[in-house]
């Protein structure tokens, strides 16, 4: 894979698979460079951290910090560069649909990054907490969730991607810049009142209880933050043609059946090319395709 190599040291907006302080190596099928490299810009304390528990494989596409533990595969890595690259800059012309939402994903400390931790107790007991002071709010992709394999990303794998990387950009990006719209903080943005309307009739995440329907998971997805992202996130992922890793209770399998259901509303504001919201399966490949096409 020397051609992708290639491109990921040239592209635009640059990339680096490691974050410590060591010299550069070749590690794998991943370019690994030191953190000095430009394109990590965090602090020098957040580097540290990210050293001390192990988190040596960084990036930052558009801005948006990735950080992943030492042993995660390189390919899980650069699936998740990939679709944060390409979910940003949807007709892949190397430049960014909407800066002012990049402003807001790019704050890595004042609002969120996307962790990719191994091992879910060495997570909670010894790199949360020593991360959790430096780096801003942690939107997880783990392991336990993808079930890394040596043969790289299965459609399960993907789908965990493309669902955090999604909770992501509309919690911290299109909902701050586009609260009336896009908001998950209280009731009264139009994907939070599409998730009411469909609240125990065709949606019902399935740690919320409704009524003759009780929940069949341990936890509460009751708020807004939670159950109005992951609402959204199936209605974006099975619109755009793609498959959501799970299904809320009740919720549509198919993207003709979801149109049935939806409002007016929310398709307005979904279809409006100003927001840029997905609208078709992702490649996987923005990088490979973005850097082959002389866009840099």
């Amino acid at each position: 894979m020397s051609r992708f190599k290639a491109i990921m040291a040239v592209a635009l907006f640059s990339i680096a698979l490691g974050c410590n302080s060591s010299e550069q190596e070749q590690k794998g099928d991943s370019l690994i460079l030191s953190s000095d490299d430009p394109g990590i810009t965090i602090s020098t304390e957040a580097k540290a951290a990210l050293e001390s528990v192990g988190f040596t494989k960084c990036a930052m596409p558009f801005g948006v910090f990735i950080g992943a533990d030492k042993d995660m595969p390189d390919d899980y890595v650069i699936t998740a560069i990939n679709v944060v690259a390409e979910m940003i800059d949807l007709d892949k012309d190397g430049n960014a649909d909407d800066p002012a939402v990049v402003a807001e994903v790019s704050k890595w400390k004042e609002r969120a990054w996307l962790a990719m931790p191994m091992d879910r107790d060495k997570w909670d007991s010894e790199q949360f907490p020593k991360l959790s002071g430096v780096l801003g709010y942690d939107i997880i992709i783990p392991d336990w969730w993808m079930r890394t394999k040596p043969t790289g990303p299965d459609t399960r794998a993907r789908a965990v991607i493309v669902e955090e990387v999604s909770h992501f950009l509309a919690q911290f990006g299109y909902g701050i810049v586009y609260p009336a719209q896009f908001g998950s903080h209280d009731w009264t943005s139009v994907i939070a009142k599409e998730t009411q309307r469909a609240q125990c009739d065709w949606w019902q995440h399935p740690e919320n209880d409704c009524p003759e329907s009780p929940a069949t998971s341990e936890g509460d997805c009751s708020g807004p933050s939670c159950d109005v992202l992951e609402f959204y996130q199936q209605v974006a992922t099975l619109r755009a043609g793609m498959q959501p890793g799970w299904f809320g209770i009740g919720f549509p399998r198919t993207k003709e059946e979801l149109e049935t259901f939806l409002s007016q509303e929310i398709k307005d504001v979904m279809d409006d090319p100003k927001y840029h919201q997905i609208n078709r399966p992702l490649t996987f490949d923005y990088y490979q395709t973005v850097g082959a096409s002389g866009q840099s």
